[in-house]
């Protein structure tokens, strides 16, 4: 089993390389002018860009003026923009810091989405659940883990579908969520602590 779980992360970090590699291309071809790259690029993030603005607010409308904002800056500060090391921590980054900006102008509270249901839903190309494996290898299905996930605080779910749903790095996490390693760390940590509780306590009603 153990060897079974490596091959997984192996997999995964192999698959995340070479993401990595077609982003980093993608994005130099888009500064060079190439109109298909842009395209790509929107194609490749814009969903994902969407499922992390629930994490913050369940304003669908918001969301996607948000999303539509950062693609349209991108375009017009095209030649002035520099290369990327990393095109998903970047893009991820500037939602984050759009939707926060947004919501914080516009005086309204953050409330991620209720419907955790439909959080996977919109998710179908993955779900937290197929990634979830930490040290005790807890397996749940959709309906437990939406119900769990409520539960959680904002930053709480935010690091968790960083973490399992998007596959990201500490490092990646703590650029995005302006955190040092070890509070990103830390907040992880408690976030899982408190999912294994709270599956506990469903387990034993």
């Amino acid at each position: 089993m153990p060897e079974v779980i490596h091959l997984i992360i192996d997999l995964t970090l192999f698959i995340k390389d070479c993401n990595i590699s077609e982003d980093y291309s993608l994005w130099n071809r888009f500064l060079s002018g190439e109109e298909r790259a842009y395209s790509a690029i929107y194609e490749r993030y814009a969903k994902k860009l969407i499922i992390q603005g629930l994490l913050f607010t369940a304003d669908r409308e918001l969301i996607k003026d948000c999303v539509h904002d950062i693609f349209v800056k991108l375009y017009r500060n095209r030649t002035n923009l520099k290369p990327v090391n990393n095109l998903k921590e970047y893009l991820f980054m500037a939602l984050r810091n759009t939707v926060i900006s947004t919501i914080t102008k516009q005086k309204i509270s953050f409330e991620s989405i209720n419907d955790w249901q439909e959080y996977f839903q919109i998710a179908d190309s993955g779900s937290i659940e197929d990634n979830f494996i930490d040290e005790e290898t807890l397996q749940i299905n959709k309906e437990l883990m939406a119900n769990t996930l409520s539960k959680l605080t904002i930053r709480q779910k935010e690091v968790v579908h960083y973490r399992f749903y998007e596959n990201m790095s500490i490092d990646e996490i703590s650029a995005i969520m302006d955190m040092n390693y070890q509070s990103t760390q830390n907040l992880l940590q408690r976030a899982l602590k408190n999912l294994s509780q709270i599956l506990k306590k469903n387990q034993n009603k």
